[in-house]
C-alpha cells in the first residue's frame, strides 16, 4: 500500500513523568483524521485489488471495504500509531531513546484514535564545563635501552630450543619426560579417563616453571639428569578442573629422556635480514625506534582521552534510562564473560566472581551510557557532524580486516542495526578529538 503523506497531524498529546527518564504519554487524534486515513487506504485498496469477477481496480469500492475490511483496518493502525507518536514527541520536546510501549489502542471507524506510550527518553542535565579540561601528558622519549629491549624480544620470538649437556635440569628449561601416576593405589588414567593430559604421558615437552603443570611438580624435577628417574609427590588443589582429581594425592613415576633450552639467534645484521633482504642492524633498530615511538604515541592520545572522559563523568551527575542501562549492562556482562572465558577462566570461577562481575559491568555500563550523552550533547553544540565518507571508510577498513567484501559487511550491519554503532563510534571520536584540542594541556 501507499505510503502516508508527510503532512502533519493534529494530535493531542499530555505528559506524565513515571520517572526520571520515563514518560507516559497520552496520545489522540481526532476522528476527520482517522476518516481521512480510511479513506486513503481504502482507496489505494480499490486501484489494486484484484476480486473475482473484476479486472484489477474496477471492483465497488463497497465490496473492496468488506472483502478487506481487518486489512485496511491494520494498514490504518500502522500508518497513524508512529506518525501520531513521533508527533507527540515533538510537541513535548522529548528525545527517546529505544522502542515505545503502545498500549491501550482504541480505535475503529467513526471514532478518533488514542492510545498511550510508555517512552524512555534523554536525560536532561546541566552540561558540564567542556573546554579547558586538564590533561597532562605523557614523555614520549625512546631510549636506546627500549629498542633494545623490543630488539631481544624479537629474537625471543625466533629463538630455538637446543640440547642442554653438562649441567642438570633447572627452572626455566624445557624438560622431555616421560611419566604414569597413581592415586590410592589406581592409576589416574582409571581414575579419571578424561584426564589422560595430566595420568600418562610419553616425551611430553614441559616448560618447567611454577605455573606450567600440576603445582609442585616441576619443582621437584629440578637438578636431575637426563636419563634419571624421579618420583614426585603432588597434592591436587581442591579446584582443580578435573572433578575425580580434586582434593586428591598423587605419585608420578618420571623418566627425565631431554633437558632443552631456548637459544635466541645474534641480534646483528643477518638477524635483521630475516625480516627484510636490504635491512641492516643499524635500519631495524631505526624501524624498531619508529614503530614503538607511534604506539606510546597512539597510547598516550587513548590515555589523554580517558582523562577528559573522567573530568566529563566527575563534572556531570544524572540518572540514566533504566531499561537502556539493564541493556548495556547484559552487554557487558556478557563481554567480560566471554573475555573470560576465552583467557581459560573456568564456568566454576566465573560463578563464584558473579557479584564481582556485576558490579564492575553495572559501574562500567553506567559510565559509558554517561559518556555518550554528554559527548553527544557536545557534539550537538559545537556542530560537530559526521560525513559519510568517514562512514564508508570504517566500513571498509572493517571489510578489509575480517575479509569481507564492502557490499556483503554494509548488509550484514544494515539488518543488525551496525551502522548506527559505527556513526556513534566515530562522532564521539571526533567529538573526543575536538575536546582535546581545547584541553589545557601540561606535560608531565
Amino acid at each position: 500500500m501507499a505510503e502516508s503523506g508527510e503532512s502533519k497531524l493534529p494530535v493531542q498529546v499530555s505528559g506524565e513523568t513515571l520517572g526520571p527518564c520515563k514518560r507516559l504519554l497520552k496520545i489522540e487524534l481526532p476522528t476527520a483524521s482517522v476518516e481521512a486515513e480510511f479513506n486513503r487506504i481504502t482507496n489505494d485498496y480499490t486501484r489494486y485489488a484484484r476480486l473475482p469477477g473484476f479486472r484489477p481496480g474496477k471492483a465497488p469500492r463497497a465490496i473492496v471495504e468488506k472483502r478487506f475490511v481487518a486489512d485496511i483496518e491494520q494498514e490504518v493502525q500502522k500508518s497513524l500509531i508512529p506518525r501520531a507518536y513521533h508527533e507527540a514527541l515533538e510537541k513535548q520536546g522529548l528525545r527517546p531513546v529505544g522502542y515505545p510501549e503502545i498500549k491501550d489502542v482504541q480505535f475503529g471507524r467513526g471514532k478518533p484514535l488514542a492510545f498511550t506510550a510508555e517512552v524512555e527518553i534523554e536525560p536532561e542535565f546541566p552540561m558540564p564545563d567542556y573546554k579547558g579540561i586538564p590533561v597532562k601528558r605523557q614523555k614520549l622519549e625512546v631510549t636506546d635501552d627500549d629498542v633494545a629491549k623490543a630488539l631481544e624480544a624479537l629474537a625471543e620470538q625466533r629463538a630455538e630450543l637446543a640440547d642442554v649437556a653438562g649441567r642438570p635440569l633447572a627452572m626455566e628449561d624445557f624438560a622431555v619426560v616421560n611419566f604414569s601416576a597413581v592415586s590410592d593405589g589406581k592409576p589416574l588414567a582409571e581414575i579419571a579417563p578424561e584426564a589422560k593430559a595430566v595420568a600418562e604421558r610419553q616425551n611430553l615437552l614441559l616448560l618447567m616453571g611454577a605455573q606450567s603443570f600440576v603445582p609442585g611438580f616441576c619443582e621437584q624435577l629440578v637438578g636431575a639428569a637426563v636419563g634419571d628417574k624421579r618420583q614426585v609427590q603432588v597434592d591436587f588443589p581442591a579446584d582443580f578442573q578435573v572433578q575425580p582429581l580434586a582434593g586428591k594425592k598423587a605419585t608420578y613415576f618420571v623418566d627425565v629422556v631431554g633437558i632443552k633450552t631456548k637459544k635466541s639467534p645474534p641480534i646483528d645484521d643477518a638477524f635483521a635480514a630475516a625480516f627484510g633482504k636490504d635491512l641492516t642492524l643499524e635500519k631495524l633498530k631505526e624501524a624498531v625506534k619508529i614503530d614503538i615511538q607511534r604506539e606510546r604515541e597512539r597510547a598516550a592520545n587513548n590515555d589523554e582521552k580517558n582523562q577528559i572522559v573522567e573530568a566529563l563523568l566527575s563534572r556531570a551527575t544524572f540518572d540514566l534510562p533504566p531499561q537502556m542501562l539493564a541493556a548495556e549492562t547484559r552487554n557487558a556482562i556478557q563481554n567480560l564473560v566471554q573475555e573470560n572465558t576465552a583467557r581459560g577462566v573456568t564456568k566454576e570461577t566465573l560463578v563464584e566472581k558473579k557479584d564481582e562481575i556485576f558490579q564492575f559491568a553495572s559501574k562500567s555500563a553506567a559510565d559509558r551510557l554517561k559518556a555518550s550523552f554528554i559527548l553527544g550533547r557536545i557534539a550537538a553544540l559545537e556542530k560537530i557532524q559526521l560525513q559519510q565518507a568517514e562512514v564508508d571508510q570504517r566500513i571498509a577498513l572493517l571489510g578489509y580486516r575480517h575479509n569481507i567484501p564492502y557490499p556483503k559487511l554494509r548488509k550484514q550491519l544494515e539488518e543488525r542495526g551496525g551502522i548506527h554503532e559505527i556513526e556513534e563510534e566515530i562522532l564521539i571520536g571526533k567529538t573526543l578529538e575536538f575536546l582535546l584540542a581545547n584541553a589545557s594541556v601540561t606535560q608531565q
